[in-house]
């Protein structure tokens, strides 16, 4: 059966790539990253690493669900005409990436396996850099999808997809509305 190997690449430190999934790129005749917009894909580059990106999407979309769902469909398109295929995204596969979640979507309706392997995500990394344990409570939520939330005092907030000062804006609004 056909199946899309789909591969975190860390939150961004070499030392946070598992060693399952530098096996896994090493062994691979077809890579896909999402972005080459990531300080391992130096590393990548240098251990000799061939891999495409998805970058160009990004220029011609209009918006980021469209380059997603783009990405998704393309992916598909190249398992079935390549077999095997491996897919890397930033941080941990399951954490904050739509591509991800729409790929699942459309492998199940194309009988295609998926295989998601473990990876480091920037959630670790906020435990690590905060020192505290996520057992005392954490909600992650989309900035995009922040109008859209409950959001509870108790717990911490973290915020993802505050990439320039307008969904900067937009967060801080909504933000000040609820505290």
């Amino acid at each position: 059966m056909p199946v899309i190997k789909v591969i975190g690449l860390g939150p961004g430190a070499v030392e946070s790539i598992t060693l399952g999934t530098m096996n896994i790129l090493k062994n691979a005749s077809r890579i896909y990253l999402r972005t080459a917009k990531h300080p391992t894909v130096k590393y990548l580059k240098d251990e000799k690493i061939q891999f495409e990106t998805y970058d160009d999407m990004y220029e011609n979309a209009q918006n980021f669900d469209d380059v997603y769902e783009k990405i998704a469909e393309d992916l598909v398109n190249k398992e079935q005409k390549f077999k095997n295929i491996v897919y890397a995204v930033p941080g941990h596969p399951l954490v904050a990436e739509k591509s991800v979640k729409l790929l699942i979507e459309l492998c199940k309706n194309s009988s295609i396996d998926i295989d998601i392997v473990p990876a480091v995500s920037f959630v670790d990394a906020i435990f690590e850099s905060l020192k505290i344990d996520m057992i005392q409570g954490i909600k992650i939520i989309d900035a995009f999808d922040i109008k859209t939330q409950i959001l509870d005092k108790r717990t911490g907030i973290i915020i993802t997809q505050v990439y320039n000062k307008f969904i900067a804006s937009d967060v801080k609004l909504q933000l000040m509305e609820y505290y």
